[in-house]
């Protein structure tokens, strides 16, 4: 099953002149499961296409289906409830309330869903942080914990609305390659489990991780292959 589909995807800002044409007519599908990096240098559109696939932004012109549905015409308000309900985030800042506990970030997306009844809430925080191996820190405050574990609340934060889609945002890039390979191993751990990655990031190494990577050059596909032997460091360090 396909959970994202786009086609003939663009992207312009109209606010400059002439205005800015970031994307020029993207098309691929990822299917359920699949772990897939998208790679680019630095304006070449990844950022963007990875804010439109996450509901961050909308596209000028093209589709897109989000697990069979066409969500390109959805306003604003059914935006927010798939970004709180289907999917998942992990930003390379972290975005953690320094002084809420490892359990209060955690817990966040749930004081928004009203489908998650409040006697599964404490279950599916507890076993959100169990999963990323931090049940130790679910006392501390954010604020406490290292690069790599605040990541890795991250990651647990993404995952207790139990999304379709994980989207990762260059997500070892503000930690060191111990902590970094700590951060794939869990992602990859949650894709062998049957979750969906989405990965940006500039770093083969990290890349490497996905069953496929999407090479995006001047807002285009300038390539789209799977890997053959995909990489697994299992905490060993980043070369």
């Amino acid at each position: 099953m396909q959970v994202i589909s786009v086609r003939d995807l663009t992207k312009e800002y109209t606010d400059t002149d002439p205005p800015t044409r970031v994307l020029k007519g993207i098309s691929f599908a990822i299917e359920q499961g699949s772990f897939v990096s998208i790679m680019g240098p630095s304006g070449s559109g990844k950022s963007t296409l990875l804010h439109l696939l996450s509901f961050l932004d909308r596209p000028t012109a093209g589709t897109y289906a989000f697990n069979g549905r066409d969500v390109t015409t959805l306003t604003d308000e059914d935006f927010a409830r798939i970004r709180n309900e289907e999917i998942g985030f992990v930003f390379q800042s972290f975005n953690l309330l320094s002084r809420s506990s490892v359990y209060e970030n955690v817990e966040m997306p749930l004081l928004y869903a009203e489908k998650v009844p409040a006697t599964e809430r404490k279950a599916r925080i507890e076993e959100a942080i169990a999963s990323v191996g931090l049940s130790e820190k679910l006392n501390l405050p954010a604020g406490k914990l290292s690069g790599g574990q605040k990541q890795r609340v991250a990651i647990a934060r993404a995952l207790v609305n139990k999304p379709s889609v994980i989207f990762a945002d260059e997500p070892t890039g503000n930690l060191d390659s111990e902590s970094g390979a700590q951060v794939m191993d869990i992602l990859d751990d949650l894709n062998n489990a049957g979750h969906t990655i989405v990965l940006v990031t500039h770093e083969t190494y990290t890349a490497e991780f996905a069953d496929r990577i999407i090479r995006i050059k001047d807002g285009t596909v300038e390539s789209d292959a799977p890997i053959i032997t995909r990489r697994n460091s299992k905490n060993a360090f980043f070369k």
